[in-house]
């Protein structure tokens, strides 16, 4: 198993353009948000994680202080085109706590995934601005850490919606996308990753909910297009169930 240094965020994976493509793995205990549901009720249960897969325990605040560090390394970087630097997370980040704030994720040996349940409302309409139209292809180029020289191409495709209509008035809004990553080092090595994310906001009894579901591949090496650790119709079906568990009551 890696070490949790090396498990960083998927979530962050896609905003910053794969400069720390990492996943944070745990989960978090919350206050009670709703008639009996807590907040980390709303989480999916391990035992509808996809085979293969081993729920990791780790911190929300672990979480949030890597997130915060790559937001802050991020500012240092350089994007081509400009005006997609990551601007959901820079508004979403910084109101996380461990108690507003919960998580589940898992390793396989094909990579890691995902899920955060948030009463902070995150901007699904900058996440599709920062990942979309002439930010489908953006290009990064860190300037200081490990990465300094570094060249990271994301090439990002949006998914299908997956929702059914017993689910569609449970979703106000959602954005579900893959993301491919190539990066060439400043020793001329080159690795590519692959990445799937929705986020999403969930309409509830208790109030509006921020879903996050990630799977991300290990890193590989070469330029060759990788895949994610599970299926895109897997991935379609865990969405599914985290926006059905996040809305109830």
């Amino acid at each position: 198993m890696r070490s949790r240094s090396s498990i960083t965020p998927t979530i962050m994976a896609v905003v910053v353009a794969g400069v720390a493509a990492t996943l944070l793995a745990g989960c978090g205990a919350g206050e009670p948000v709703g008639v009996g549901t807590t907040l980390a009720g709303r989480l999916l249960p391990s035992d509808q994680l996809p085979t293969g897969f081993t729920a990791v325990p780790y911190q929300v605040d672990d979480m949030i202080a890597a997130n915060r560090s790559t937001l802050e390394q991020a500012a240092k970087v350089g994007f081509e085109p400009e005006q997609c630097r990551p601007t959901a997370d820079a508004a979403f980040t910084p109101h996380l706590t461990e108690d507003n704030t919960v998580l589940l994720a898992a390793q396989a040996d094909g990579g890691t995934l995902t899920e955060l349940v948030s009463t902070v409302r995150r901007s699904v309409d900058a996440d599709r601005r920062d990942t979309s139209g002439p930010c489908r292809v953006v290009t990064s180029t860190p300037t200081t850490g490990f990465l300094a020289g570094a060249r990271i191409v994301n090439t990002a495709t949006e998914l299908p919606a997956p929702y059914d209509d017993s689910l569609r008035e449970s979703v106000e809004q959602s954005y579900l996308l893959r993301t491919d990553s190539v990066t060439t080092l400043a020793d001329g090595s080159v690795r590519s990753r692959s990445t799937y994310l929705a986020n999403v906001l969930v309409q509830a009894p208790a109030g509006v909910f921020t879903v996050q579901v990630g799977a991300g591949s290990n890193d590989a090496p070469g330029t060759a297009r990788s895949e994610p650790p599970i299926t895109e119709e897997t991935f379609a079906g865990l969405v599914r169930s985290a926006v059905e568990r996040a809305s109830q009551r």
